[in-house]
Formats: C-alpha cells, sequence, structure tokens
C-alpha cells in the first residue's frame, strides 16, 4: 500500500528530469547556433569562404536551395534565422557568387525592421539588401536600402557604412544625379576608415573624378585621376580605366587631339573585354570627326556598334554615325542610324529614372529630420518633466523640514503664545524662541563669553535672567509640572534653563551651584520625567 503511494511521486520526478533535460539540449542546441552565427560573421571578414561552409553546415538544405531565395528553417528562431539570411547573402556576395533574388535579404529586414535605436545587424541586413539591388541593377531599391542602413549604423567610422555611402553614389551615378553622387563620395572620402584603407581610397578618387568630370570640373577631376595613380594600391585593371578618363578629359576641356588619342589608343590595346569598350571608340570617333577625318571616325562608330553592352555608347554611335553619313554621301546609312538613334532614346529616358530616386532620397531626408525634431521635443519635454519633479522635491523636503518635531518655526513674534492644537515639541520651540528673541539674550551671551569660568554672576543679575526663564516658559510650565509631579521647585527651575538651550557651565555661572551639583541634578531628574518630557528637555544640543 505504501509503495502505491509513492507511484505519482516517481513518476512526477521522472517528467520533471525529462523536462529538464529537455530544455537543457534545447539551451545547448540554441547556444551552438549562436556560436556559430557568430563564428561566421567574424570569418566574413578574412575567409568567406570558410564562412560560407559555416552556415551550410547550420542548414545541410541551403545548398540544395535556389541560390539566395526563400526558405524555411524549423529549428531556428527568427532572430537566428535573419542572422542566418544576411550572413548567407554576404559570404554569396564575398563569393562571387551572383545575387539574383531579395528573398533572403528580406527575411532580414522583415525582422530587423527599422529599429528606433542604432544596430549594428539591422544595419547589415539593409546593407545586405542593397548589395542584392546593385546586382541586380535596380537603382532605387539599392539607394532606398542604403539609405536605410546608413541611419541605422551606430559608427560611422565603419567598412560597411563607408561602402553604402560609396555604392549609394555610384548609384546616383548611374541615373546622372552627379552632385548628389559627389555628395556621397566626399562624405566616404573624409571617413577615417576610407583614408586608413587606400584600395577603398582609390575607387573613391576614381568615382569622384567622373562626378566632377561629368559636372565640366576639369580640373578637379584630373586630380582626382592622379590621386589614383599615385595610389600604389590601385588595381591594374582601374588604371588602365584612368586612360580611358585622361582621353576624356584632354579632349572634352582643351581639345588635345593628340594626348587625347594616344592615351585612348593604349586603353583599347590594354582592354580585356573588347566589347566592352564602346565609350572608348565612340571617343576615338570624336576624336577623329575633329580632326575631318570622317573616314576614320565613321570606321571607329561601327566598331561601338559591335559592342553590346554599353546602351548609351551604342546610342551616342548611332546618332554620330547618321552624322557622319551625310558628311560621306552615305545618305541611306544616315537615315537607317537616325532610326536607329530615335528607338533607343526611349531606353536611355527610361534608365535615368531620376524623379522615381529623388522621392526615396527626400522621404528619407525627411524621416531624419522628423526623427530629429521628435528626438528633440522629447528631449526638452523630459527637461521639463525632470524640472517639475525636481521643484516638488524641493518643496517637499521644506515642508517635511518644517514639520521636524524638534525644529522651532524660522521666525515667531516675541508675543506668540502657544495653542491647543500644537505639539510639546513646537511649543518648547517656541519657548526657545521667545527667550532668545529677548533683549536679555544678547546681553547674556557676551557676559558668558568674556566671564572666566570660575566667576559668578551677582544676585540681581541671577534674578534678572531666573525672570527671564520663567517669563519664556511660563506657557509650558503647569503642563511639565502636572505630566511629572515628581519633579521639585529646583528640578522644575533646572528643567526650564535645560529646555531653553542652557549648558551646565552657562548654568552654574548664572546660579549658586556647582557643575559637579547641576550634573548630579540632571541624572536624578531624568528618572522623574515622561519619556516625552525627558526627549523635550534632554535630547537638544546646548546653544551657549
Amino acid at each position: 500500500m505504501n509503495r502505491r503511494h509513492h507511484i505519482p511521486t516517481i513518476l512526477l520526478a521522472c517528467l520533471l528530469l525529462a523536462v529538464s533535460i529537455s530544455s537543457c539540449r534545447e539551451y545547448s542546441h540554441k547556444r551552438e547556433i549562436r556560436d556559430a552565427l557568430a563564428h561566421a560573421e567574424t570569418l566574413m571578414e578574412t575567409d568567406p569562404h570558410a564562412a560560407r561552409a559555416v552556415l551550410d553546415s547550420l542548414n545541410p538544405h541551403s545548398s540544395s536551395l535556389i541560390p539566395n531565395s526563400s526558405f524555411l528553417i524549423p529549428h531556428f528562431s527568427k532572430g537566428e534565422a535573419a542572422d542566418w539570411a544576411w550572413l548567407k547573402v554576404q559570404t554569396d556576395y564575398k563569393c562571387y557568387i551572383p545575387l539574383t533574388s531579395d528573398s533572403l535579404a528580406r527575411i532580414a529586414t522583415a525582422y530587423y525592421g527599422t529599429p528606433r535605436h542604432k544596430n549594428y545587424h539591422a544595419a547589415m541586413a539593409w546593407y545586405t539588401l542593397g548589395c542584392v539591388y546593385t546586382e541586380t541593377n535596380d537603382d532605387p531599391k539599392a539607394v532606398d536600402a542604403y539609405l536605410t542602413a546608413q541611419e541605422l549604423f551606430p559608427d560611422t567610422v565603419n567598412r560597411y557604412y563607408v561602402i553604402a555611402l560609396f555604392n549609394t553614389g555610384k548609384h546616383f551615378l548611374n541615373r546622372h544625379m552627379y552632385s548628389e553622387a559627389e555628395a556621397c563620395f566626399l562624405t566616404a572620402k573624409s571617413n577615417p576608415y576610407c583614408l586608413r584603407d587606400s584600395l577603398q581610397a582609390a575607387y573613391t578618387d576614381f568615382n569622384l573624378g567622373l562626378a566632377h568630370m561629368y559636372q565640366n570640373r576639369y580640373r578637379h577631376a584630373e586630380e582626382d585621376f592622379y590621386a589614383v595613380l599615385r595610389n600604389t594600391h590601385t588595381p591594374t585593371l582601374l588604371r588602365k580605366d584612368i586612360d580611358y578618363q585622361l582621353a576624356r578629359l584632354n579632349f572634352y576641356e582643351s581639345k588635345d587631339c593628340a594626348t587625347s588619342l594616344s592615351h585612348v589608343n593604349r586603353f583599347i590595346s590594354q582592354a580585356e573585354n573588347p566589347k566592352g569598350i564602346a565609350a572608348a571608340w565612340v571617343l576615338k570617333g570624336n576624336i577623329m570627326a575633329y580632326s575631318e577625318l570622317y573616314d576614320s571616325a565613321y570606321a571607329c562608330y561601327q566598331k561601338a556598334l559591335e559592342c553590346h553592352t554599353d546602351i548609351y555608347a551604342r546610342n551616342q554611335a548611332n546618332k554620330l554615325l547618321a552624322h557622319i553619313s551625310q558628311l560621306t554621301q552615305k545618305n541611306d546609312s544616315a537615315e537607317h542610324y537616325s532610326m536607329a538613334y530615335q528607338s533607343s532614346l526611349d531606353s536611355i529616358y527610361n534608365n535615368y529614372g531620376r524623379e522615381e530616386i529623388d522621392s526615396i532620397r527626400n522621404a528619407h531626408l525627411l524621416e531624419v529630420r522628423q526623427r530629429a525634431t521628435a528626438s528633440r521635443a522629447l528631449h526638452i519635454a523630459g527637461i521639463g518633466v525632470a524640472t517639475l519633479v525636481g521643484v516638488g522635491v524641493l518643496l517637499w523636503l521644506g515642508r517635511r523640514r518644517q514639520r521636524r518635531l524638534h525644529l522651532a518655526p524660522a521666525v515667531l513674534p516675541t508675543d506668540a503664545t502657544p495653542s491647543d492644537n500644537m505639539t510639546l515639541q513646537e511649543k518648547a520651540a517656541l519657548c526657545r524662541e521667545r527667550f532668545q528673541q529677548s533683549a536679555l539674550f544678547p546681553q547674556l551671551l557676551e557676559e558668558l563669553s568674556q566671564r572666566e569660568v570660575s566667576s559668578k554672576m551677582s544676585q540681581s543679575r541671577r534674578e534678572e535672567i531666573r525672570k527671564a526663564v520663567a517669563d519664556a516658559t511660563a506657557a509650558i510650565r503647569s503642563e511639565l509640572m502636572l505630566e511629572c509631579p515628581l519633579l521639585t521647585k529646583e528640578d522644575l527651575e533646572f528643567c526650564e534653563y535645560m529646555l531653553l538651550g542652557f549648558s551646565i557651565k552657562a548654568m552654574a555661572k548664572c546660579s549658586t551651584y556647582s557643575e559637579h551639583a547641576l550634573e548630579s541634578r540632571k541624572s536624578r531628574i531624568k528618572n522623574k520625567v515622561s519619556p516625552e518630557w525627558r526627549e523635550i528637555v534632554f535630547s537638544g544640543n546646548s546653544r551657549f
């Protein structure tokens, strides 16, 4: 029978043990996931391939999914899934795997949103989304994501903050928003991180030179391009591109055809992908046309059309071929090229899309201003509340101090009398105040300070002091006699002196008793009075 009673207890203990073991395993598993994500984030900077392997080990099915596509991870929390998502996209990006979908990055941005307080992982989620749109050439969405990321980075001296600024500037360049691009590149260039990273500085100077050149600031552009050449960390491919930019500068600024032709020929000869240099062939055609070598110009523009990657260069080539065809008596070709030029204008205008990016940028600026205004208003409201609380506390402390039982009122008239609604402490304080406001009190203080310890006052002076003490304590003497009937006349007089603040030494000078006798009387009187009167008479410090 006893054993059966123990069965439910044993079952409950087993159940609790199983739950405890399960919780420990789950906690351990969650900790392993968090540690692995942190390790992947660290590896991402130095070895993105190793970081990608760590992330794939956390989600074995990720390798079989469409790259950068959405997915479900049953054993991940929402926060862990968000961090896995943006880390996965970033490591793919760093491993040069094409980013074709924004679904993974949007898992991270949906989780983090746009928090009111700056958050590094939230900033990285939006930055990663911007990288996806950069890869897919979606300028408006990329700018929107990068601007959001810039507002969320807690520290602006940060590599990814600088890259977000830089990429925003490049998208502005794509949409011919040159002044906005220039502002982004200048801000990035002045960032302490960029000053330490020579490679980033090279790319920033190069794109800043483009922004200056497109605004016809040729001198500034030339300084930027030569800064790129002086940079020892500038990649070879970028150095080759400087030849093309210097060719443009020399031709459009000063029509120095010889120098410009030398640069453009060197650029074309070094090009690794002949189909990607349509703009260089257009520039060379312009140089030939300016030198009145129309047949050579015609051949250069034809070369530009063979390059299929640059819609702007092809558009210009068609326009210029229509013009050159007329000069070389090729009227049939002129009509063909003119129609090709007109048909490509719509695509050019669609690619500008400045209005859409302007609206996105203005919306972000408005949001920043509104946030700053709200922050100032909250700060002012906080100061106001703190001031009111402080004033309230000071008033409360003042009232509390006034109501302390052992303190007297600040100023009392000499004819003030105790009332029935006053406590004994307040009545005693009133008596002390009346005595201190009497004409005798300052004289007494002066006499006590000048008189030698052993000397006594005259009989007449002692009587005068005794009368002043009796007058000051008259209103409270009856209560003291009624509540402490064991007190003798001498005891009562002693209590009155003590109540008014006399020290034993001062009392001895104002009476015929010695200090020793008064000390003995003090001990006896303490046993004769009630605790309340003992506190009133003896607890206060002597004042003189």
